[in-house]
């Protein structure tokens, strides 16, 4: 799912560059600063929305989700990995 263009500034956190993605058989071709939903799987979240391109990594105060990236856009997640004590 796709959203207008934010006009937040960006939020801090490691991305690959916008042209790092292949777009090219995406319905929608977004661009730098467009807001986009990404899934959750576990944690305390069960979505993100986050500003493309999205940050690599989310800490939270139990744990950190890493994006899953590979594929279409539709099928990216953050997966969510523990703190171990």
């Amino acid at each position: 799912m796709t959203m207008r263009r934010s006009t937040f500034p960006y939020v801090d956190g490691a991305r690959h560059s916008d042209d790092w993605y292949d777009q090219s058989e995406e319905g929608v071709v977004l661009q730098p600063g467009d807001r986009l939903l990404v899934m959750c799987e576990g944690g305390p979240c069960t979505s993100r929305l986050e500003i493309y391109p999205p940050r690599l990594e989310i800490h939270e105060r139990d744990g950190l989700y890493v994006l899953t990236d590979g594929g279409q856009r539709e099928g990216w997640r953050y997966v969510f990995v523990p703190h171990v004590p």
